[in-house]
Order: structure tokens, then sequence, then C-alpha cells
């Protein structure tokens, strides 16, 4: 969700059985009886409005448990707005979601809309007093990208030049002449030893590290420039250690005219990261193996600006494949479309006309991450205690599956934008816990979609004589509720046809109540028959036009995704025969379909798939449910057959956001569908700078994954918020990225109603 920053939407859930665990214990029917059986409130509001006692302190019910808080690895709709309050970006979501300036207080774009140069103020600190400068930017870029990070959220930077090779490991620039090519060449890894990369790939052989090193004495790991006394990590002689960057750029020498040194990995534990002069790694493992490398595409070498009509030759030319040594290569930073001209200049390029760049700047992999903090402890940094932040806000506790407590950071260079000293947030493991601790006074403000469906009738007013109460807001949520089909173990197109043309979309609201529009299609937008006559005519449909169509730029741009496979009995049935045909023996005779607890719309509409399957299709249909971190894991290591999700985006933009999940290498591809018409399209698309040519031909990619159905699009997600009526500026926006620290509590909110 935003072209950040994309998001998960799990909506996991926990059980908070700490504090809160009494309201975890109450299921959401058993809850709205205890409610009914006492009497509805018949007030304005769901639950008493408690005195404001601290107007700068903010109780926040949350959606669960944020599996990380380090930007490099959160990816859920949990973690997302707590993340962007720690931690302080280029530009930042704004009160009405869109990216306004932050780091950055201004930007150029290129005219070809391939780099874009950010101009950074000199006033951003870290929590441990450190400027925070654009080599922070850099780093982190090359933390998400890089394989021993296995972020899942890299794909938010599939722009970038080199980004494929360098997550699958394969660029590397020459560090000596070499084979006929010179000192500083990028290129990519083609084979070895006689063989090609997808030979040894089927021989499930990995690819050898160019950049494995050991040395002959003990490696004092340590901050670059620190003395080896100082070292909090130390490598015994001869163990490897992988090289991951080299100083080389003034800023980054210890000193000017020292020798360089060398940020290594060392894969003990959790890993540690670090600092080691570069003269001490004198063994290299793989300095004989023989490696066959070609230059990379011109579009993709750093630096470098290719004429956009030159990008069609330039893909079709022939790139000479020569052998070169292990010695002679290093995978190192420098391959990527990323430079640090100075300290407050950060440019990001990318290897073909990529328009969202601003779009996506607010996300998560374009906030700085603290090299210091990381490095000692990647996995386990991003806790109190370790924590380094730049943002607003700094993480003091942390309970797991209970709360998280965080208060006003001193080091904040924008002080007068904060107006929390104080947020406390609670990790609600169960919709009805949440809603229930709202209702008690527990929390002022309940996030979004973390209401149980069983209460919505009383929410909106149907229990209550057509009254809804009024600190309850149904708004529009750009977001896909999907099923995943996994193709690897259902690689039949028809039995996927089939699962899709027996869903009946039109009764998703009768089951939900939450105002969610059913849909085949997948790209989210805005009801249709409900746009205005304005936007009607920039997306060039009628109001009687079926489906959804995304408004990206008011009054100028419009997309309207290709049809879904709708609700067709009889081609459900023509599809599971030809199925049944091609399968054979292999045909399923029970289909497994997995969710995530503690979330009463997943049971709900597990159910709403069982019966659809069942009753069109005569498949017998087994329900599996599983804590959030479980399902997580086995979604994510394709162990399952189908299983539900969604899709939050964080702009309104089709390609960026949803067509790229589908990509053969995208982390978020999970039912690992993979599509050389779709890539092909794609790769179309990312040559044009034509915003309307390139949306069309991204629809025909959309068209082409609809058509093999590896996701069964079901309905457009809604927010549905509970806020106490004292909560002043906790903005709700089209991507439910509200900015925490700017909301303060008003004591005299009675005299101010209707201001």
């Amino acid at each position: 969700m935003a072209g950040a920053a994309t998001r998960l939407s799990y909506l996991p859930m926990r059980h908070s059985g700490k504090r809160l665990g009494s309201a975890g214990a109450l299921g959401a029917l058993g809850a709205l009886g205890l409610l009914a059986a006492c009497g509805l409130p018949d007030g304005e509001y769901f639950g008493p409005v408690p005195e404001v006692r601290d107007p700068r302190h903010l109780h926040f019910c949350n959606s669960g448990q944020p599996e990380s808080l380090d930007p490099a690895q959160a990816s859920s709709t949990t973690a997302m707005p707590l993340v962007h309050a720690l931690f302080d970006g280029l530009t930042i979501y704004g009160n009405d979601g869109h990216p306004e300036p932050s780091l950055a207080t201004s930007w150029d774009i290129a005219p070809d809309q391939r780099r874009v140069t950010f101009h950074m103020h000199d006033q951003g600190r870290w929590s441990n007093g450190r400027p925070v400068t654009a080599y922070d930017v850099a780093y982190q870029v090359v933390r998400m990208l890089h394989p021993l990070t296995a972020s899942p959220s890299a794909d938010g930077l599939d722009f970038v030049k080199n980004y494929e090779l360098f997550i699958e490991g394969r660029a590397r620039v020459l560090i000596t002449d070499a084979g006929g090519l010179s000192a500083g060449t990028i290129v990519e890894v083609t084979g070895w030893a006689g063989q090609t990369v997808a030979e040894q790939t089927a021989a499930k052989h990995k690819l050898p590290d160019s950049n494995l090193r050991t040395a002959g004495v003990a490696l004092a790991v340590r901050d670059l420039g620190a003395a080896a006394t100082a070292a909090y990590a130390t490598v015994p002689a001869g163990t490897p250690v992988t090289l991951i960057e080299l100083s080389g750029r003034p800023a980054t020498l210890p000193s000017p005219g020292a020798e360089p040194w060398a940020y290594v990995h060392w894969n003990r534990g959790d890993g540690v990261f670090g600092w080691v002069p570069a003269a001490e790694l004198d063994g290299q493992p793989s300095a004989e193996v023989v490696y066959r490398v070609r230059p990379v595409a011109k579009k993709h070498v750093p630096g470098l600006d290719l004429p956009l009509a030159e990008l069609a030759d330039d893909a079709r030319a022939t790139r000479a494949e020569v052998d070169v040594h292990g010695r002679d290569l290093l995978a190192l930073p420098e391959v990527l479309g990323v430079r640090v001209p100075d300290p407050h200049t950060f440019v990001i390029e990318a290897a073909a006309p990529t328009p969202h760049i601003i779009t996506a700047s607010p996300k998560r992999v374009l906030r700085p991450t603290p090299r210091e903090a990381v490095s000692r402890r990647p996995r386990r940094w991003a806790q109190p205690g370790t924590i380094v932040t730049s943002g607003p806000l700094h993480l003091v506790a942390a309970e797991e599956r209970d709360y998280l407590e965080m208060v006003r950071s001193p080091t904040y260079w924008e002080q007068a934008d904060v107006k929390l000293d104080r947020l406390t947030v609670y990790s609600m493991d169960d919709q009805a816990a949440s809603a229930n601790t709202y209702f008690t006074g527990g929390c002022d403000a309940n996030r979004g979609n973390n209401v149980p469906t069983s209460y919505l009738p009383v929410l909106s007013g149907g229990k209550r004589g057509g009254k809804p109460y009024a600190d309850y807001q149904v708004r529009p949520y750009l977001g896909v509720y999907f099923i995943m089909v996994n193709t690897l173990q259902f690689d039949n197109v028809h039995l996927r046809r089939a699962l899709a043309f027996a869903l009946d979309r039109t009764l998703i609201p009768r089951v939900l109540h939450g105002g969610q529009f059913g849909v085949a299609s997948y790209t989210p937008g805005t009801p249709i028959a409900r746009l205005s006559d304005a936007d009607l005519a920039t997306c060039g449909v009628g109001r009687d036009t079926p489906g959804v169509a995304m408004i990206i730029e008011p009054g100028v741009l419009c997309y309207v995704p290709p049809p879904g496979l709708e609700f067709d009995p009889v081609r459900a049935k023509q599809e599971l025969a030809l199925a049944r045909q091609e399968m054979g023996a292999g045909f399923p005779t029970t289909v497994v379909y997995k969710f995530n607890t503690g979330v009463e719309d997943h049971k709900l509409i597990a159910e709403y798939v069982q019966a659809q399957w069942k009753g069109v299709l005569g498949i017998d249909v087994s329900l599996e449910s599983q804590e959030w971190q479980v399902f997580l894991a086995d979604t994510r290591k394709q162990q399952f057959q189908t299983a539900r999700l969604g899709w939050i985006a964080s702009a309104a933009d089709p390609e960026s956001e949803f067509a790229r999940l589908w990509r053969c290498s995208s982390p978020n591809n999970r039912p690992r569908w993979c599509n050389p018409r779709y890539e092909a399209l794609l790769d179309e698309a990312a040559t044009m700078t034509d915003r309307k040519a390139r949306l069309a031909k991204v629809r025909e990619a959309e068209a082409v994954m609809i058509e093999e159905a590896p996701i069964i699009p079901l309905y457009n997600y809604t927010q549905r918020h509970l806020q106490k009526p004292y909560v002043r500026d906790l903005h709700i926006n089209f991507i439910d990225e509200p900015p925490l620290w700017r909301a303060w509590l008003d004591p005299d909110w009675k005299a101010h109603r209707g201001r």
C-alpha cells in the first residue's frame, strides 16, 4: 500500500495476554451478546468517553504484533505506521497520504524519468546524535537489495539499475583489467567452470562467491576507522567472511589518505557486519574459479545517460561473454544505480523511465537505517535499548504480543511537528479484544479494520434504528483481498479458472457488512457507479459500466482494470472438466484453504469460499487456520494450496503498486507464477514515458495474469475506524498511513465540536 511502499494486508492478530488478555478472552459474538444483555450504548459514541488526562499521550490499539520495526524487514499494515514514526525519510506520508518533503527539501527529476536527485538539509539526526546523511540513504538501498538481507520488500526498488542482477548475486565489477575488459566494467555472471548459471542451478550448485575472503590474523570487526581495541566481534584467523563494500569515497575514509577499509559479514549466529582494514583480507577462496561474464546493458551502467531512442537497440545489442578469474571480480554497491556526490545529495537511477520514483520515495525502502546499529545485531537491532532512530518518535519499551511504548525523540529535527510526548501501542491479537478495549476506554483509537464483522451492524446503526455511532467511520481503502493459488501444486490453468468462475462476489457484502465492494478484477479503485461526472469523463466510461476505476491524477489520468473471471457456474464446470481430463490421477480430491487466525473476516470468507466451491464444483474444501507468523512462513515457502491474502497500496499507481507483485523474481510472488508474456509486456511498458500508453500496456499484462488465475480477486477493502471524539489530527487517508506523531488529545473537545 502506497507506492510504497506497498504493504501486505494480512491484518494479523496475536494473543495480547499480559495487560489486555482479559479482553482477548471475549469472542466477537460473545462480546456482542454481553453488550446486548447490558443494553447497547444509547449515546452518541460507542462506549464511554473518558476524561483527557494527558493531551500528549495517545493510546493506540494496533492490529497485532508488528513482525519487525526494521524498515528492511517490516512489510505488514500492522508495522508500517510504527516504522514511519520511528524512521525519517527523504519524503514522508503527509496527512492526505501523499509524499511531502522531510530529509529532502527538494528534488530534480530528469526529463527521461530515469534519474532523481534529492537535495537534503543538514538538520537530520540519529537518536545517537550522529547526522543523517545521503550515505545513510544509500546504505539502506544496498541493504534492502543485498541477498544477505533477504528483505521481503526488495521489489519496492525494482526500478534501480542492476536491481535483478544484484539481488540474485550475479552483478560484479571488474577490479582489474581482465578478459579484454577494463577495470571498473560492470558485468553479470552467466556461468562458471564451463557451465551456465541455469545448468549449475539445475544441479543445485550455488554460484561460487567471489567476495569470500579470509585473513591470516584474527579480524577485529569494528566501526569505520576505529581502533582494534574497540572491536565488537573477533573473527578467528582463516574464517571466511563476505566482503560487502570498500571505503573509497572521501566521506567514507577514516582520514585523508588512509588505506581502504572493507565492510564485511561474518556468518555467525544471526550474523555480524563491520569494518576491518582491507589489507588484512589476504585470502581469497574463489580466486581461481573461472567465471563467464558479460558487460551489463548500457542502460544499467550507473552514471551513464543513454538516450531513450537507444534503449531498444541497447536491449538487442550482443554482449560478448568472456572468462575471468574470481580474483578479478567483486560484488560492490557501485553496480547499483545509487550515487552520493556529497553528504547531502542522493541520486537514484532507474534502468528505464520510472514516473513513480517520487510516489515511492516515502516507502520504507528509502527510509535510512543506521549502519552502526544494524551491523552489531542485524536481526535484533530494532529493539528497545539497541534501536537507533531518526524519526519523530523513539522506541523505549516493548513486550511481545502486548504493547510498545514510544516517546518524543529529542534529536528529531522538526520538533514543532510532533504533538505527542508518548505513544502507547497495544498489539491486540484479537479483533474483539481490540474493540472491547476501545469500548471500555482502554485505547483512544482503534486501528483501521480491527473491528469484528459481527460488531458492524451495531456500529453502523443497523441495530440502533439506523443511527451509527459518531466515532465509527468507514472510508475507501486502496487495497484488494484475494485468494492465492500455489501454481507449483496447481499448475493446471483450467483448475485455477474453475475455482475463479465458481465464486459469486455479489454475496461478499452480505457476508462482511463492512462496505466492501466485491470484484473479480485485480487492481482496486472506486466503484465506477460512484465516480463523479468529471472522473467518469477522465476514465472514459459510463456510470453503468461495471467494475472499478483508479483515479491516478484527478482530471488527467485514470486506470480501469481489465474485467476478471466473473461468477459463471457453467464456465466453472467446463473448466473443471478440462482440468480433470488433463490432470488425470493428479486431480486433487480435496482443496486446502489457509487463512490466519484472529480476524473474523478471514474465517467468514474461508467459509464462503468453502461453500461456493463445494456447491458449484462439488469440490471438498478443508479449512486450515494458522497463527500469523506460521501463516507467513508457510506461504513464503509455498506450503499451501490456496490461501487468503491482501495487498494495500501506498499510492495510486497500478504498475508499481500492483502489477510488479507477479513478476517472476518478486519476493511477494507467493503463488510462484511466472509468465514470459506478462514479463515482456511490463518490460515494454517500462520503456515508455507516455503515461497513458504505459498504463495501456500494464492493462494488457494484468489481463494475462487474470486469465492465468494465479490469484483470484474477491473484493476491494474499506477502512473502518473507531476514534474517540477528543482525538485530534489522527488523519485517515486512502492508504491508512496516519502520521501518528501529529495526533493529540483535546481536553476541551466538547466545546470544540463542529469546529
